[in-house]
């Protein structure tokens, strides 16, 4: 009687402490970090995945040219975006409308 005490809660035991490694897993996922940066006229925005560049952004996305942000602020909140669809499981491609909607404040 007394073996099968043990064994019950030496298995109830392992079995809570797997459960627990595995939420621990689950949870944690990628780590998704921005790191604003400065560029030679203007502003850009790295998207770091696991602390590695995932993605990186010199210039406005969806604009003509390679023109960067002018402010600090306007990649900040585009690269937030980017990790916010990214994070959703979304195609992270920024829209014209959105960047725009970033750029007067709207």
């Amino acid at each position: 009687m007394k073996k099968t005490k043990t064994r019950i809660f030496i298995a109830s035991a392992l079995f809570l402490m797997i459960v627990a490694v595995a939420i621990t897993f689950i949870k944690r996922g990628h780590s998704y970090d921005l790191q604003v940066f400065r560029t030679g006229n203007g502003w850009g925005y790295d998207i770091l995945k696991n602390n590695r560049v995932y993605i990186h952004q010199p210039f406005i996305p969806a604009i003509e040219g390679e023109t960067p942000f002018s402010d600090r602020e306007s990649a900040r909140k585009t690269g937030r975006l980017v990790i916010s669809k990214i994070r959703k499981r979304e195609i992270p491609a920024v829209s014209k409308e959105e960047i725009d909607s970033i750029l007067t404040g709207k």
